[in-house]
């Protein structure tokens, strides 16, 4: 049987439950698997095209004048992770 929470009489004889409020954990696995799979894309990408090209296509989006652009761009230049990833990539390509 679960535990509800504290219960208590009220004055007119009803006898209210109170809920416990639980925090939630964090996903980790889920925000791991989320990271993974952002990484492997651009692994993918930086392993289709090349990694010039890939930097080149990436430096014109930084010279963008829009800032979600200039965001996009950042979030997408190429780390030792997706680098390490696009290698592997093509090892098997």
């Amino acid at each position: 049987m679960r535990s509800h929470g504290p219960a208590f009489i009220d004055q007119d004889g009803y006898v209210i439950v109170q809920a416990k409020s639980r925090a939630r954990p964090v996903p980790f696995l889920g925000v791991f698997l989320l990271a993974l799979g952002f990484f492997a894309l651009k692994g993918l990408m930086i392993a289709g095209i090349g990694a010039d090209i890939y930097a080149i296509r990436i430096q014109e989006l930084f010279t963008s004048s829009s800032i979600v652009t200039q965001i996009g761009a950042w979030t997408m230049q190429g780390d030792a992770v997706s680098l390490m990833m696009a290698e592997n990539i093509q090892k098997i390509l």
